[in-house]
């Protein structure tokens, strides 16, 4: 399943209202049943570019394709979301 930009407004919007410190991955995992969503601590995810910020958090898109996930920026191939709070 694709990620349309409307969808990444929507997760905009989940991220938005969540209480600062919250884990993200309930209220997006609920907004978004089909796609894949992890939330990683962002030293994690230091040698890559996030997709967009959204306030606290840095959102990476993910193609869960195959074994190995990997990083991508093109919502049309993306499966899935990393979330990190950012620096």
């Amino acid at each position: 399943m694709a990620i349309s930009l409307d969808q990444v407004e929507s997760l905009a919007g989940v991220l938005n209202v969540l209480p600062g410190g919250a884990n993200p991955v309930p209220a997006v995992r609920a907004s978004f049943p089909d796609l894949a969503v992890v939330h990683c601590d962002a030293e994690d995810m230091r040698d890559e570019t996030p997709f967009c910020r959204v306030g606290d958090f840095d959102v990476f898109l993910v193609d869960t394709g195959n074994h190995c996930w990997r990083i991508i920026d093109e919502p049309a191939a993306a499966t899935g979301f990393i979330i990190a709070l950012s620096n």
